[in-house]
């Protein structure tokens, strides 16, 4: 498992709605729109010359998640990260924010709403944040392989449904 995967799993909040009423919200929300809100890129320049001693971490974090009844929307600001160290210090970082928005069903309940745009959001602006990397990446004449994909763990509801 990725460092992001196993990040993903061992943060994950213990969910407060039903499977039903997630799939209600999965299979009536639509995605508005993912946005690139901020970029930071910073390499070493004497990194440069040698990067195969290279020690890749990758993260990802929910930032923010709101849920508005009135306008049956839901938004979370998701944040990426890429950091490569030589030995001790630290050859490059590259860390981006990005907006999800998700249009919700009626009736979508607050929890569900949000745990679908916190699990769903994260997957759906992941290949942007790799996108952007690799071009970041490529710009400063860093050789480094594909940012590995991200896998999630199943919703577990918080007591048997019947």
């Amino acid at each position: 498992m990725s460092d992001i995967s196993t990040e993903m799993a061992e943060t994950a909040p213990k969910s407060e709605f039903s499977g039903a009423e997630y799939n209600a919200v999965a299979k009536g929300a639509k995605l508005e729109g993912i946005n690139l809100l901020s970029v930071a890129f910073n390499i070493q320049p004497e990194f440069l010359v040698d990067q195969k001693d290279w020690k890749l971490n990758y993260g990802r974090r929910v930032l923010s998640c709101n849920y508005s009844p009135d306008d049956n929307s839901v938004i979370a600001i998701l944040q990426y990260h890429v950091t490569a160290k030589s030995g001790r210090k630290r050859a490059l970082h590259c860390v981006a924010d990005y907006g999800v928005f998700y249009q919700t069903p009626d009736g979508a309940t607050h929890d569900a709403a949000v745990g679908f745009c916190k699990n769903v959001g994260t997957f759906a602006a992941y290949p942007y944040f790799r996108a952007l990397f690799a071009q970041l990446a490529n710009e400063a004449g860093v050789r480094l392989p594909p940012l590995p994909t991200i896998a999630s763990t199943a919703h577990i509801p918080p007591k048997e449904e019947k």
